[in-house]
């Protein structure tokens, strides 16, 4: 596969969407650790990727986000925490992917690291820190100790000048929002910039309804990837959980291609 570094401010990469119990909810109890999935059914973890991969996206997220000593902790599954993170990069990887993207939540930096040297291990493309944390500049230090690979982060305005992260994602925020911070971000840094958008969610009861509702969807995530890409976004993504259906639209509008 390509190193993506090599890949950064140059090419146009779809993502697909973080890990959330939405993927495997049909098979999950409501006090499952997520991450444990990738012990107790990969299959599960994995069919869930692949149906982004056959969407078209390129990147994925790992299921590790919370797969570190403190999360693992409430479940008593600590002693996994290694082998949680390894499988959580090598299912995503066997799945076909270009870029595997392990997913860690901020935390205290002895939390992050120890949890980043087990997905390593592995060899992913980039480590992708979720959540906020002031001392994230710390963290990144840390991490580029052990690794040189890519390293993504949060976009944090008030430290906007001195990030050192390789990738900046914004997150979460809705459609306009997530235009005029990207029209701001555009200029201000030379990290490759990363856009999720939390799209409206139509209310539906019917199945009619759903299918409308989700073609209306299909329709602005096809728009607002068109409008990122031309303020400056190189990775396109869609919110957690979101269907694969946006992640479709989204490697058809911008890499042409012809998925279902």
């Amino acid at each position: 596969m390509p190193d993506l570094s090599l890949r950064l401010n140059k090419d146009m990469l779809v993502v697909a969407p973080l890990f959330t119990r939405k993927l495997l909810d049909s098979q999950m109890h409501a006090d499952d650790c997520l991450e444990y999935y990738n012990i107790l059914d990969d299959e599960l973890v994995r069919e869930a990727h692949l149906r982004y991969r056959h969407a078209g996206a390129q990147c994925t997220p790992t299921n590790t986000l919370d797969a570190n000593r403190s999360g693992l902790q409430e479940h008593g599954l600590e002693a996994a925490l290694v082998d949680l993170n390894r499988l959580g990069v090598r299912l995503a990887r066997e799945a076909g992917f270009e870029h595997v993207l392990a997913t860690v939540r901020l935390a205290a930096e002895d939390v992050v690291l120890e949890q980043v040297a087990a997905l390593l291990l592995e060899k992913p493309d980039a480590i992708w820190l979720i959540g906020s944390d002031e001392e994230h500049e710390a963290i990144i230090a840390g991490i580029r100790e052990l690794t040189d690979i890519p390293i993504i982060t949060p976009v944090v305005e008030a430290f906007l000048e001195g990030q050192s992260a390789d990738i900046l994602c914004l997150m979460g925020e809705g459609r306009e929002k997530s235009l005029a911070s990207l029209g701001k971000l555009g200029g201000q840094t030379k990290a490759a910039l990363m856009v999720c958008p939390l799209l409206s969610e139509p209310q539906y009861t019917t199945e009619r309804q759903r299918r409308d509702a989700l073609g209306t969807r299909a329709d602005e995530m096809a728009d607002f990837a068109l409008e990122a890409r031309l303020l400056g976004a190189q990775f396109i993504g869609t919110a957690a959980g979101s269907s694969p259906v946006l992640t479709g639209v989204a490697a058809a509008t911008l890499l042409g291609l012809d998925v279902a």
